[in-house]
């Protein structure tokens, strides 16, 4: 995995493939704009919300080697974007009727697998949510933009609530790396060394985090593009499981090979040759 990511990457941190990808998405989204005469087109919608949820995944594979602690940083984020996606995922449940019977059901078992990695991976307990009030903020934001969008779409008439509570569970789904950027970015920014995470652990909670997240992506993205076809949205799918694998790939490198960042962690250590009297 390591030589994977420095044939993509190099030996630093370079995001020209996850960027690239990105760029791609975009000059899609700027065709079917200028191409199709069709208002309000759904796919060019859809491609714009995927490259809107990319964009964090993004930002953390640049900025997560500039923190204190990168090896311990899936630890601080990996409970919120778990939270996260069991939210946007009980939603989908609860809209169930608007769903194929299929898609339910795998909705359902990613519900109980994201319990799994939250509870035996992350030790997550109901008694920390205190902690996590951060999260209502965002499940908030996604909720009053469900609603604004519900209201004004006159084809969910008859239907409101369910309308609702889909679209909620979709732009949940679209914030659901948010706390991970805003983790990362205060990290970076108050540039100190709160703690140091042990290897070991880490490496546990990031085989439970991408046990999770992989496969969940691979049913979401890669099956809803063979379903779709010859689409450009299938396109969008395809590329946002790219930058998901290209992500996990480059953590897990990482956390694997905790040698490899060396410098950004012990440098934070007392010098043991300045310790010796």
């Amino acid at each position: 995995m390591w030589k994977a990511q420095v044939a993509l990457h190099g030996q630093g941190n370079n995001a020209a493939l996850p960027a690239l990808l990105v760029a791609a998405s975009s000059i899609i989204v700027i065709y079917k704009h200028f191409t199709d005469a069709e208002h309000g087109d759904p796919v060019k919608h859809f491609l714009s919300l995927i490259i809107i949820q990319m964009l964090p995944l993004v930002f953390l594979q640049m900025k997560i080697l500039a923190c204190p602690d990168p090896i311990g940083m899936l630890s601080r984020f990996g409970t919120k974007v778990l939270l996260m996606h069991a939210c946007f995922l009980v939603l989908r449940i609860c809209a169930w009727p608007l769903l194929e019977i299929s898609n339910g059901f795998f909705n359902l078992l990613a519900l109980v697998l994201v319990c799994v990695a939250l509870h035996w991976g992350f030790q997550f307990r109901c008694a920390s949510i205190p902690s996590h009030l951060d999260i209502g903020c965002l499940l908030l934001l996604a909720g009053a933009g469900a609603f604004c969008t519900t209201i004004l779409d006159v084809h969910a008439a008859d239907s409101f609530l369910e309308h609702l509570i889909f679209t909620a569970s979709s732009y949940i789904e679209i914030l659901a790396f948010v706390p991970g950027v805003w983790m990362v970015h205060k990290s970076v920014k108050k540039n100190d060394d709160e703690h140091i995470s042990e290897p070991n652990n880490a490496q546990t909670e990031a085989a439970f985090f991408f046990a999770f997240l992989v496969p969940f992506y691979v049913m979401e993205d890669l099956m809803s593009a063979f379903r779709l076809g010859a689409d450009l949205a299938s396109v969008g799918h395809i590329v946002h499981f790219l930058v998901l694998l290209d992500f996990a790939c480059f953590l897990l490198s990482h956390i694997y090979n905790p040698d490899k960042v060396h410098g950004s962690i012990f440098r934070w250590l007392p010098d043991p040759s300045c310790m010796n009297v």
